[in-house]
């Protein structure tokens, strides 16, 4: 009922409504793209739409006459040698969609305000791909629930599974939300990459380019890190390449480059450090967690074991413990509550499986990393540091560890061809008030710490105050000395202040 009939009318009366008002830029544009090149002011081109029907959308013109028909953006060798001065500025702000308004949803019927981007008629794999999801059985809109999630930086299988969500959710909350996020995006142009997808496609070429990176001693152990531009995965290359240990680091982006596309070396250590954090989880990408996190390390190791490869390291996380507050011991209860303590769990576990004498399997599961170029909970605790003049003066503990730290410890996890479990952190656990005040201080900042609200804080069960103010700690013995012991020197050294 809503697909077949509220929904059109929906589209009549909204879009019947606009025209009342951007009549006037309708005008104005057409005089403009008049002005900026030969031509007429509107594009028409062959789309597919519901059911796989082809009908004509109508766009304002972006780009010369001479620009090869019927052929993808992303497909043109230099898209921006075709794309006219008015255009750059009409697709970065999606005014060039405007016409879709009167002619493909007011007149026509073809398109509704929202629904799946209809695809060109000759844009077999994105068809292809959407027939997957049921995606070509409804129509197709002006924007949609993919192109809040990315527009032209999405690659095909992704916005075709994010157009198959949104065939499955149909309904007027969703095509609110989808409303809403498009508004957003364009107001904020997120998504947009300049000059079409065309500039993206050749980007991707020249990143294909360096989609497996040498570095260090060809002669040097040979160390695999799967998981290029990583944060924990450049610090340790960078980290090794400067020991005076020889080792060649073949750094390795498997988003990109693929598993077939490269063979490991006899004898050699795959790190695997790609992983998907830092995002808001939804039920939309609770499937790329589990994809990225769980089934590319397996399909890695499964890799790696067949061909010889000797020591294959997880970086896991102590999220797989799910605990706000407490002390965690090897044998403490794992109760993940997030997609990304979940899948990390469940690539844990399914890792271990693997572990043998010719095989060695390492997992790591470090606390809350920090170091410069960090992400994540530091940044939030360094930006309250820098304009909070007050503070809790919570006596807490927390387990942390430093990025040098890190780098050396898993060094010696290479080294010595470690397998098992591992639970590194700092010599000693570190106070989130001490923390702010360090950061404050190395800035030449100075903030007063107060204890009236101490019991308070202690006593709310919120996960957010738990988070900053609890105590959560690992009780595992550590395995060797870490590379800086002083606290205040880590916080020196990650704020880059001498």
């Amino acid at each position: 009922m809503y697909q077949k009939v509220i929904k059109r009318w929906l589209d009549i009366i909204c879009c019947g409504g606009a025209m009342i008002f951007l009549w006037p830029v309708f005008l104005i544009i057409a005089v403009l793209i008049k002005l900026d090149s030969k031509g007429p002011v509107y594009f028409k081109q062959k789309r597919v739409g519901i059911h796989k029907t082809h009908f004509y959308i109508y766009k304002f013109r972006t780009m010369r006459t001479d620009t090869p028909k019927d052929m993808p953006t992303h497909l043109l060798k230099d898209p921006d040698a075709y794309i006219t001065r008015m255009g750059k500025f009409l697709r970065k702000t999606s005014l060039d969609e405007l016409p879709q308004i009167l002619h493909n949803v007011l007149i026509n019927g073809d398109m509704s305000i929202i629904g799946p981007r209809p695809a060109l008629w000759n844009q077999y794999d994105l068809i292809e791909e959407r027939d997957k999801y049921g995606a070509n059985d409804v129509k197709p809109g002006i924007s949609g629930w993919a192109q809040i999630h990315g527009r032209d930086e999405l690659e095909i299988p992704v916005k075709a599974e994010l157009d198959g969500y949104y065939a499955q959710h149909i309904g007027f909350l969703m095509d609110v939300r989808c409303l809403l996020g498009s508004v957003k995006s364009v107001l904020k142009s997120e998504g947009v990459v300049e000059g079409g997808t065309g500039a993206m496609e050749m980007a991707a070429e020249a990143e294909r380019d360096t989609g497996i990176r040498c570095s260090g001693d060809a002669d040097g152990k040979k160390i695999y890190i799967l998981g290029e531009n990583s944060y924990i995965g450049t610090s340790v290359e960078n980290w090794l390449l400067k020991n005076e240990r020889k080792y060649q680091i073949i750094t390795i982006d498997i988003q990109k480059t693929g598993f077939k596309e490269f063979r490991f070396e006899k004898d050699s250590c795959v790190f695997f450090v790609a992983g998907i954090a830092h995002q808001k989880e939804t039920s939309e990408n609770r499937k790329l967690y589990y994809r990225v996190n769980r089934d590319m390390p397996l399909q890695a190791a499964r890799k790696a074991r067949k061909e010889g490869v000797s020591q294959f390291i997880f970086m896991s996380s102590m999220s797989v413990f799910g605990k706000v507050t407490g002390i965690i011991t090897p044998h403490s209860k794992k109760e993940p509550t997030t997609n990304y303590g979940k899948s990390k769990l469940q690539a844990d576990r399914n890792l271990m499986k693997m572990n043998g004498e010719n095989f060695r399997v390492c997992i790591i599961r470090p606390p809350m990393v920090y170091g410069n170029g960090c992400k994540g909970n530091y940044q939030l605790l360094r930006k309250l540091a820098l304009k909070t003049p007050v503070f809790p003066s919570v006596k807490n503990k927390r387990s942390m560890i430093f990025i040098d730290n890190l780098c050396d410890y898993i060094q010696w996890l290479i080294d010595e061809e470690r397998a098992g479990i591992y639970y590194p952190q700092n010599q000693k656990y570190v106070c989130t008030a001490d923390m702010v005040k360090a950061i404050a201080e190395v800035h030449g900042k100075k903030i007063l710490f107060i204890p009236v609200f101490n019991a308070l804080i202690q006593k709310i069960k919120m996960p957010l105050i738990e988070k900053v103010f609890g105590n959560l700690v690992y009780r595992c013995p550590l395995k060797k000395a870490n590379a800086v012991e002083d606290f205040y020197e880590t916080i020196k050294l990650t704020e880059k202040v001498k």
